[in-house]
């Protein structure tokens, strides 16, 4: 069956995301750019999230980086498509993790910041 754990403040999530089958981002508000949902691309992990919990990452395309769903029913209906496609899991957490080594890595951030300074 599937299972779900729930961890409040750790010291390093990286053992913890390694272990995880996917990312649910379910956020309703907030604002700027979402830094865990890149770590969890950077480490392969497949993602459902809501709109705005993709919000803040312009190079994101639903379909190919992550699953977008903004309903209770459809981001469930996401979640259980995800974890029931292992390829499906395998070739998103691919294209994430490029998607993040061409946008946000830092060898392509820093001369975006040297170029502002």
């Amino acid at each position: 069956g599937i299972s779900t754990c729930v961890y409040g403040d750790v010291p390093d999530v990286r053992p913890y995301m390694a272990q995880a089958a996917a990312y649910i981002v379910p956020l309703r508000m907030g604002g700027g750019i979402r830094l865990k949902l890149l770590e969890a691309l950077a480490m392969q992990l497949p993602v459902v999230s809501t709109t705005m919990g993709a919000e803040g990452v312009p190079e994101l395309r639903g379909g190919t980086h992550l699953l977008l769903a903004d309903t209770p029913r459809t981001f469930a209906n996401a979640v259980l498509l995800l974890l029931g496609q292992p390829e499906m899991r395998r070739q998103m957490g691919r294209q994430g993790r490029a998607l993040v080594q061409a946008a946000y890595d830092w060898d392509v951030i820093v001369p975006r910041l040297e170029a502002v300074l």
